[in-house]
């Protein structure tokens, strides 16, 4: 029997699961990667492979060509991580289909006694199972980050998918109880899915230096911040954050909006920011590299998001203590509990967040309190406890 460790806020269950995986004296793994590299799901591989190599697993990491792999590159250097970037794996915000000869190529070059792919969609390309199913590979596993059910149980995809999972993979590892319940909707047999929660870096996030953020911008410690730190998107919904901010703003004159990332949505925003009169009290800073520094600024971390898996930007400010408004959506109502270690709204409830916002604003000591719990929260995602939990469920126990 397998028993995959499966962390939750409040403890670690066990899954059982049949197979005949053995683990090699020393663990040789494979991480491939089917993403664009610098969102949340190329950072859990790279946590999960930097501490497997940590335990002294030989690691190597293969990810896409793309200008966007680039600094992911760097980072697995700087962690001494063995990594390849390679222009067999074919990725795009949009998606794109992968080439048979291609994946062919990919599986002949690269392989070893685990290898586990990662994926920002919700299954591994159907090119990329038929090449391997070809090549006679072993069993893999899979961690699938998307938030979205793009796929719908009953078709065609679904039932393939469904079928290669359990011929051609050990396990299919889903962030969230969501992501895993619709895994079983598409057909997936029920001991070939299994939770492990994505995890965050808590020294990192527990200690950064709001000085440098407030003097980026000019301000002072006293001035009130309400951070967005994520993708300016359709999915995190950032229009609502300007129109939350926008239904609040007279009463609280000094506070500050603060957008950390880019994204589709930036042209939008600036246009909506300048139409509610507001562009001296907007600030669009860009990609940052030391968000913890943000997240220690900020007095208030914002999300009116649709959909998450298991949110990484989430964890990244449960971990640096900073009081969250976000909304119940699925993915979120696993890991924030309204009035204990956030404020939650309906999604779409515009009204309800500038309610939040104002109360927070309002009251230091219920700011006080939900970013205590918030980052006792945070600690049961530890990257040490997810490396536990997928070394589990590779060595079979």
């Amino acid at each position: 029997m397998l028993y995959v460790v499966v962390p939750s806020s409040s403890a670690i269950g066990t899954l059982p699961f049949r197979a005949t995986f053995q683990l090699p004296t020393r663990m040789d793994i494979l991480y491939i990667g089917f993403l664009l590299g610098h969102g949340g799901d190329a950072m859990q591989m790279l946590e999960l492979a930097s501490s497997m190599s940590a335990r002294g697993a030989r690691v190597r990491i293969v990810v896409p060509l793309l200008d966007t792999t680039r600094g992911f590159a760097e980072l697995c250097e700087q962690r001494n991580l063995a990594v390849v970037r390679t222009p067999w794996i074919q990725c795009s915000i949009d998606g794109v289909p992968q080439r048979p000869l291609d994946m062919i190529r990919l599986f002949l070059k690269y392989d070893a006694p685990i290898t586990h792919f990662h994926t920002g969609d919700c299954c591994l390309p159907r090119t990329a199972l038929i090449a391997r199913r070809l090549l006679r590979r072993r069993r893999a596993f899979v961690t699938v980050q998307s938030p979205y059910e793009t796929v719908q149980p009953g078709e065609p995809r679904a039932a393939a998918w469904a079928q290669a999972a359990e011929n051609q993979l050990h396990l299919v590892l889903c962030p969230s109880e969501h992501s895993r319940r619709y895994q079983m909707r598409m057909g997936v047999p029920e001991g070939r899915v299994a939770v492990v929660r994505n995890s965050v870096n808590l020294q990192r996030f527990g200690s950064g230096n709001a000085s440098v953020a407030q003097k980026s911008l000019g301000l002072t410690e006293d001035t009130p911040i309400v951070l967005f730190s994520s993708r300016l998107d359709d999915q995190k919904r950032p229009l609502d954050a300007v129109a939350a901010f926008a239904r609040v703003a007279a009463q609280f004159p000094n506070a500050q909006l603060v957008f950390l990332g880019t994204g589709k949505l930036e042209g939008d925003l600036r246009a909506a920011v300048h139409q509610s009169g507001l562009d001296a009290r907007v600030r669009f800073v860009g990609h940052q590299d030391n968000v913890e520094d943000w997240l220690a600024a900020a007095t208030i971390w914002m999300l009116p998001t649709e959909r998450e898996n298991f949110s990484l930007a989430v964890l990244e400010a449960m971990a640096a203590g900073t009081a969250i408004l976000s909304t119940n959506c699925a993915g979120n109502d696993e890991v924030l509990i309204d009035g204990e270690n956030a404020l939650t709204t309906a999604v779409g409830d515009v009204e309800g967040m500038a309610a939040g916002l104002g109360r927070l604003l309002n009251d230091p000591a219920l700011r006080a309190r939900l970013a205590a719990n918030a980052r006792a929260t945070a600690a049961n995602y530890s990257a040490e406890r997810m490396a536990d939990s997928y070394e589990r469920a590779y060595s079979g126990r």
